[in-house]
C-alpha cells in the first residue's frame, strides 16, 4: 500500500486513541488501546518508504550578489522570479552622498593648493629678508624657511591622498549600477541585507540577490548527521515527484557538503526532559546529478530515495511519537498477554522525512504498542485497535 494509505491508517488509529482516552487518562481500570507494530512500520500491506529524504531542484550554478561595503542601494531593478540576461542591471547605488563628498574633497584640494602657493610666497620673502639680516638672525631665517618647506611637503602629501579618494569616488559615481554576470532567474531578494542584517540565525552570511543559472539542474537534499554515513559520492539514487509518485528520475550523489551545517531541534518525545529536547543535531546538504532532467522545473520539491541492495526490503521503523526516553535508554509501552508493560528498545537509523526510527531490538512486527501519555502504568489491560485488528483477532469470521 502506498504512503497515503499508511497516513490514513495512522490518522484513524490516532483518532480512536484520542476518542478512547479523552476521559480515561489516569484511570487504570480502563483498557489501553494498542496499535500493530507491523502496520505502524509500513509492513503487512502498509508499504512505507525508508531511506527517503526531502530535496529540491536547483541550478548547477548560482550567483550571489551583495552591495559593496559602505555603499547604499537606491533602487532594485529586478523582482523575484524574473528572468535576466548577462549584462542586465540588477540594482543602482545611491550616489547623492558621494557627489557631496566629491564636492567637499575638491574644495579641500583647492585649499591645499592655496596653502602651498602661500608657503612658496613666504619662502621667497624670507630668503630675500635673510640677505640683509644680521649674522645673529641668519639661523632663525633658515629655520623659518625649513618649516615652510616641511609644510609644503605635508600639504602635497595630503593633496595626493585626497586626490586618490576622489578618484575612487569618481569611479563609484561612474559605476553606480550593478549588472548580472550570468543568464538565469532571480531566485530570491533579501531586503533585510540593506538594513545591515547581514547574517542569519546560524551565523551564515545572507545574500541580497541570488540568481539561478539557466541550463542543467541538480537536486539539493538534506540529510541528518545520524544518517550521513548512509551516503557516499557515486551512490545511486531515485528521485521521485511529490505530486505524481510514479514519475521518477535516476542519478548519483555528486557531492556531500559537510563544510556548512544547519542545526535542527528535534521534537520533544514523551518522557524527555527539556534538556534532552533542546539538544540539536546537524544536517548536511548533498547534491545529485541526474541522467535526465525532462519534466523537472526549478524550485520543484522532490523525494530522494537511496538505491541499494536493501532497497525495497521491509524495515521495522515506528513513528517517533511512540517512543519514550529515560537517560540513554529508549522505551515503548507494549502489550504482553493483554497487559501493558514498559519495554526497552534499541534504535537504529532515524528517517527524517517519515519521522520514524528503525527498531533494532525489542519489538517485532507482531507486537502491539500504545501511544505514550500520562497515567499509563504496567499491568493495565490492553485492547487492540479495532481499525488494525484482523477479523480472526476480533473473534469474528472472514466475510
Amino acid at each position: 500500500m502506498r504512503k497515503w494509505d499508511r497516513i490514513i491508517a495512522l490518522c484513524l488509529a490516532l483518532g480512536l486513541l484520542l476518542t478512547g482516552c479523552g476521559d480515561r487518562v489516569g484511570d487504570e481500570s480502563e483498557d489501553v488501546y494498542v496499535d500493530s507494530v507491523g502496520e505502524l512500520a509500513g509492513m503487512n500491506g502498509f508499504a512505507g518508504v525508508q531511506n527517503r529524504f526531502a530535496g529540491m531542484v536547483e541550478p548547477q550554478a548560482t550567483l550571489k550578489v551583495n552591495p559593496e561595503q559602505g555603499r547604499t542601494v537606491k533602487t532594485t531593478l529586478v523582482e523575484e522570479g524574473q528572468s535576466v540576461q548577462e549584462g542586465d542591471p540588477l540594482f543602482v547605488y545611491d550616489t547623492e552622498e558621494i557627489q557631496f563628498t566629491l564636492e567637499q574633497a575638491q574644495l579641500e584640494i583647492e585649499q591645499l593648493d592655496n596653502s602651498i602657493s602661500t608657503y612658496y610666497s613666504e619662502i621667497a620673502a624670507l630668503e630675500e629678508e635673510k640677505k640683509s639680516a644680521s649674522e645673529d638672525n641668519q639661523l632663525q631665517y633658515t629655520i623659518e624657511i625649513q618649516n615652510r618647506l616641511a609644510s609644503i611637503k605635508q600639504a602635497e602629501y595630503d593633496k595626493k591622498v585626497k586626490q586618490t579618494e576622489m578618484d575612487k569616488q569618481k569611479n563609484q559615481m561612474e559605476n553606480d549600477t550593478v549588472y548580472s554576470t550570468m543568464t538565469g532567474v532571480v531566485q530570491s531578494i533579501d531586503e533585510t541585507v540593506l538594513d545591515g542584517d547581514t547574517t542569519d540565525m546560524y551565523g551564515q552570511e545572507k545574500t541580497y540577490i541570488t540568481l539561478m543559472a539557466s541550463g542543467e539542474y541538480r537536486i539539493k537534499a538534506k540529510i541528518n548527521e545520524q544518517n550521513v554515513h548512509q551516503i557516499t559520492p557515486g551512490s545511486a539514487v531515485l528521485v521521485r515527484s511529490r505530486v505524481f509518485e510514479d514519475q521518477t528520475w535516476t542519478g548519483v550523489i555528486s557531492e556531500i557538503d559537510t563544510s556548512q551545517t544547519e542545526d535542527n531541534v528535534n521534537g520533544m518525545y514523551y518522557g524527555m526532559s527539556n534538556t534532552d529536547a533542546s539538544q540539536t543535531s546537524s544536517s548536511y546538504a548533498f547534491y545529485i546529478v541526474l541522467d535526465s532532467y525532462d519534466g523537472l522545473i526549478l524550485g520543484q520539491h522532490v523525494y530522494v530515495e537511496l538505491l541499494s541492495e536493501s532497497a525495497g526490503e521491509d524495515l521495522l521503523a515506528i513513528p517517533s511519537a511512540y517512543l519514550m526516553q529515560e537517560g540513554d535508554q529508549w522505551y515503548v509501552w507494549a502489550d504482553r498477554d493483554g497487559k501493558l508493560e514498559k519495554r526497552a528498545v534499541t534504535l537504529g537509523t532515524y528517517y527524517e522525512v517519515e519521522d520514524t526510527y528503525e527498531i533494532l531490538s525489542g519489538l517485532t512486527p507482531e507486537d502491539y504498542i500504545a501511544s505514550p501519555r500520562e497515567g499509563l502504568s504496567e499491568g493495565q489491560t490492553t485492547t487492540r485497535n479495532m481499525m488494525q485488528t484482523s477479523p480472526e483477532d476480533q473473534g469474528g469470521m472472514m466475510p
